[in-house]
């Protein structure tokens, strides 16, 4: 139940890439597969405003939706690169995006936003990394975890504490990847199928210049704030795409085999099932669509439908997949067949930009302080 209809020319001729890309991903050939997908411009929409779209949000979802159904792993790749790269674009000097946007535009620079710590996941209060005043440079020390692609990039997003106010004393910093002091740990081991690199990231008075800040300095809850409610758009697509997959494979097996002397989907509950599926596919979808407005019109103002959209979407994924391994039976486990690992990523997508009771926690506090009003 793939909805194209409105996806990028690009999107449309090149599908068979996205089925070599994910391939080769699998292979390890990480830059070279995000370099080919950047260059047929799946994400050109969110980086390049110039080009006149008018739904930019909405377009890279439909790019990711549709990766996605064929290797989630791929949209989260090129999820993380546009994330990036759209920061920059967003927050840095002009000087900067001239200096790093054809690069990031075509996968010759990569990027990667470098949030997470220790003891600070979704509260970026909490982050413990400094960033101490030299002159017209910072001094950067610390530590980040949970840095996907980070053993490849060129350039790190890095968010740091420049005063103790809290959630106010933080900076966004763009850091080259080879600045002395800085050091990426090797790729952690991942569960099978994981193609994407995630390292641990050391800052040893790792020194900066000032001009490298993105947004203003104690500003960057602001800066964070936009990346991850985009995130959550691309995340919502990623988990569409997944579902949509897994749907059609369940889909396609209830129709094809015989139990009890009936075609498996026209047992009842099979098809009742199959009913849920697509209805909440559709649901998530629409929903999705909702919130890319919303954010195209005023990321700010958007928190509160896009972690719904997150939320919901990989809810559904979640559903979806575990429906499918249900139905395809002991099958599901045999070797080649994608449902199983569809239902582990469908729960890796539940985890991500904040896991989904962070999500229910964002959308409780607005309607909170809506009440209040």
């Amino acid at each position: 139940m793939p909805h194209t209809e409105s996806a990028p020319d690009t999107l449309r001729q090149c599908d068979s890439l996205i089925t070599a890309a994910a391939e080769d991903l699998a292979a390890g050939r990480y830059r070279a597969v995000l370099g080919e997908l950047l260059r047929a411009g799946v994400v050109e929409s969110i980086l390049d405003p110039a080009a006149g779209v008018g739904n930019p949000a909405r377009e890279c979802c439909i790019a990711l939706e549709r990766i996605a159904r064929h290797s989630v792993e791929l949209a989260e790749a090129v999820q993380v690169q546009a994330l990036a790269a759209n920061t920059i674009r967003r927050h840095g000097s002009d000087r900067l995006w001239s200096a790093l946007g054809p690069g990031l535009r075509t996968g010759e620079i990569l990027a990667v936003n470098c949030m997470s710590e220790p003891n600070a996941g979704s509260d970026l209060s909490a982050l413990e990394l400094t960033a101490v005043r030299d002159g017209d440079r910072y001094r950067l020390t610390g530590y980040k975890n949970w840095a996907a692609h980070a053993a490849v990039a060129n350039e790190l997003i890095v968010y740091a504490r420049t005063s103790d106010a809290g959630i106010g004393g933080i900076t966004a910093f763009l850091v080259p990847a080879d600045t002395p002091g800085v050091r990426v740990s090797a790729p952690f081991e991942q569960l099978r199928g994981l193609a994407i690199p995630v390292s641990d990231i050391v800052f040893d008075d790792a020194s900066v210049p000032a001009e490298r800040i993105l947004g203003r300095r104690d500003r960057g809850a602001l800066v964070s704030d936009i990346l991850v409610t985009q995130g959550r758009l691309g995340l919502a697509a990623c988990a569409i795409g997944l579902g949509d997959a897994a749907y059609e494979r369940a889909l396609d097996f209830a129709g094809s085999t015989v139990r009890f002397g009936q075609v498996l989907i026209e047992h009842q509950s099979v098809g009742f099932t199959l009913a849920d599926m697509a209805t909440g596919l559709t649901a998530a979808r629409q929903l999705l669509y909702h919130a890319c407005a919303g954010f195209d019109r005023d990321p700010l103002t958007s928190t509160l439908v896009c972690a719904q959209a997150k939320l919901f979407a990989t809810d559904t994924a979640a559903r979806i997949t575990a429906d499918a391994v249900e139905l395809l039976g002991a099958s599901a486990y045999l070797p080649g067949e994608p449902v199983e690992h569809s239902m582990r990523q469908a729960k890796l997508l539940q985890t991500l930009q904040g896991t989904n009771r962070i999500q229910r926690l964002t959308i409780a506090n607005r309607l909170r302080t809506d009440a209040e009003r």
